[in-house]
């Protein structure tokens, strides 16, 4: 499972990084990118079809990455599955000793590069989680026994531009997810801290952990693109003004991450670094903030 704080309350959050599998066949550098981040950052969650952008399939690079002495986390999305195939793949994943998994829906196809593929339809969030809860259980979604239960660290993510999520009654939402066998939250990407505040009291009632992920922001350009896309929780006018105002323009989008981290890590049980525009700076960005 990802890695947790430790009782010491001056160290830090975790950091975990998401990576992406490679699109094509050569793991080679999926790996390199994995070994160069060893003892810097907790925990890596590879992505599973992420912003749907077609790539290999995670359960190869979990089982490259367990090779190399790595805990991996594997993201698993009911986008592409039915529960028949959902229930499969999870049961393959416990079998090579794959113990954390993260369940995203997944994005439209129409936002990737196979803009032609169909969802199955069949899996929602609670479907899923009710699926991973009963494979813990031994047993599977029609309460036939297994041969073996899983002993999968379910985390869930919550996207927060569904505006509905945010609003409903969050401790209500917490204690379903919590009987539903959930034990943490990813929250989506956001620089307003009012919105992560929301999550926390109920997450503290209900012991599920707050993992809050971090978006490095490349350019002023990309702000305003951010801002415009309907239902994508606002980044504050302040960040834009910092990378207006730096004096390199270079360095900019690191900074603003690296200063917001900070005001992150108090609020969360880990900090997980998406993938989107993180593999080449990532180095540079650790360096920044000494890890």
């Amino acid at each position: 499972m990802e890695a947790a704080a430790t009782s010491q309350v001056s160290r830090p959050a975790p950091l975990i990084i998401e990576l992406d599998p490679p699109k094509g066949s050569n793991l080679q550098p999926f790996l390199a990118t994995a070994l160069n981040l060893r003892g810097r950052v907790q925990g890596i969650r590879v992505t599973d079809n992420e912003h749907a952008i077609m790539r290999m399939a995670p359960l190869a690079p979990c089982l490259a990455l367990q090779e190399k002495g790595f805990v991996p986390v594997m993201v698993i999305n009911g986008r592409d599955r039915n529960r028949l195939s959902f229930q499969s793949d999870l049961l393959c994943a416990a079998a090579l000793g794959i113990t954390g998994i993260v369940i995203k829906e997944g994005h439209d196809p129409r936002e990737g590069d196979q803009p032609l593929a169909r969802t199955s339809g069949d899996l929602n969030l609670e479907t899923m989680l009710t699926c991973a809860s009963r494979l813990n259980n031994g047993k599977d979604l029609s309460g036939e026994d297994l041969d073996g239960a899983t002993d999968f660290f379910i985390d869930v993510c919550l996207d927060l531009s569904d505006e509905a999520s945010r609003n409903r009654e969050m401790a209500a939402s917490f204690s379903k997810l919590r009987d539903l066998g959930v034990q943490a939250v990813t929250l989506g990407p956001t620089y307003d801290l009012t919105i992560i505040e929301q999550f926390l009291p109920a997450a503290e009632q209900t012991g599920i952990k707050v993992r809050t992920s971090l978006l490095y922001l490349k350019s002023v350009t990309m702000i305003r693109y951010l801002n415009n896309l309907p239902g994508v929780p606002s980044i504050p006018q302040e960040f834009q003004k910092k990378m207006m105002q730096a004096p390199d323009k270079k360095m900019a989008g690191l900074q603003v991450a690296a200063d917001f981290l900070r005001e992150l890590q108090p609020l969360s049980d880990a900090v997980v670094l998406v993938s989107l525009g993180w593999k080449d700076r990532l180095p540079e960005f650790l360096n920044l903030i000494e890890r």
